[in-house]
């Protein structure tokens, strides 16, 4: 059964592996992008501190009139405030869940972005936790791709480096 707390949970792990891997872009990567068309680095990087809680926002309200604020508060975030960045924006979102109960999350009706009727805890699943994971995996492959060659599985699913393996015992 969907609950609240387990969304909060997910949430914060994703929020922890996307600040983990954000200490992994290379110096002097922030500019890069795969092609001209995609995001930066930085722009991803501003992107993940609020796409979340404007995803929250609106599927708890159905409207976008907090897009603006947001976007421009994101607009200053640079490496260096980034991790705090994320951390206000968990809080923000538990905060705006409060007041919700696990059945208002299983029994409320919303419309996700492209219209369709879901419940508020599957919105919030395909709203804003998916959109965590995914863009982890573009930070991470962005990281990839601009020099961090030693980060591997362990940073994208766990938030943290592989342990060495310990090297066999000669005799």
């Amino acid at each position: 059964m969907f609950t609240k707390a387990a969304f909060i949970k997910s949430l914060k792990t994703e929020a922890k592996i996307i600040k983990h891997l954000a200490t992994q872009v290379p110096a002097g990567q922030l500019d890069y992008k795969p092609t001209p068309a995609q995001r930066s680095t930085i722009d991803l990087l501003r992107y993940l501190t609020t796409g979340g809680i404007t995803s929250a926002i609106f599927a708890t309200t159905g409207t976008w009139d907090h897009w603006e604020k947001l976007d421009a508060e994101a607009k200053k975030v640079d490496l260096a405030t980034f991790a705090k960045a994320m951390d206000r924006q968990t809080k923000a979102i538990e905060k705006l869940l409060a007041k919700e109960t696990d059945k208002t999350l299983q029994k409320k009706m919303i419309k996700t972005w492209g219209g369709e009727k879901v419940t508020l805890g599957e919105g919030l699943i395909v709203m804003v936790l998916n959109q965590f994971v995914a863009y982890r995996t573009q930070l991470f492959l962005y990281a990839k791709a601009s020099g961090a060659s030693h980060i591997g599985t362990s940073d994208l699913w766990r938030g943290k480096a592989a342990k060495p393996k310990k090297a066999a015992a000669s005799g």
